[in-house]
């Protein structure tokens, strides 16, 4: 954690008091999406936010990946529904926008909003 220049997300106060810890933050909210606007602010992230970009297995950035190279790997319906498709170039997973996509998408702009609204106070 020291190395990596992590900071530990909790709602436990006392895991924040361990030495270890150089970095971290107590959540206020019970709510996720109030918890991430709470994050974004605590550490200066709203011009770092690049949704759907990264891995959520490892954390790589995501390439794009022709349908051709990964069909193999895709599911009989995915492969009949879905033409764009993203890769983790660290572990492999594949990525595209399924059933779920317009409701995070709508979640994001949603946790933007509210930031942009609170950086001009």
């Amino acid at each position: 954690m020291m190395r990596e220049n992590r900071a530990l997300l909790t709602r436990d106060r006392r895991l924040l008091m361990h030495a270890i810890v150089q970095h971290g933050y107590c959540p206020r909210s019970q709510r996720a999406e109030e918890q991430t606007t709470e994050v974004v602010r605590r550490f200066k992230l709203f011009d770092l936010i690049a949704p759907f970009s990264r891995c959520l297995r490892c954390n790589t950035r995501l390439e794009d990946a022709a349908k051709t190279d990964i069909i193999d790997k895709l599911e009989p319906l995915t492969k009949l529904y879905y033409n764009q498709f993203r890769r983790c170039s660290g572990c492999g997973q594949i990525y595209w926008a399924g059933s779920h996509f317009q409701k995070l998408a709508k979640q994001i702009e949603k946790i933007q909003a509210r930031l942009a609204g609170k950086r001009g106070h």
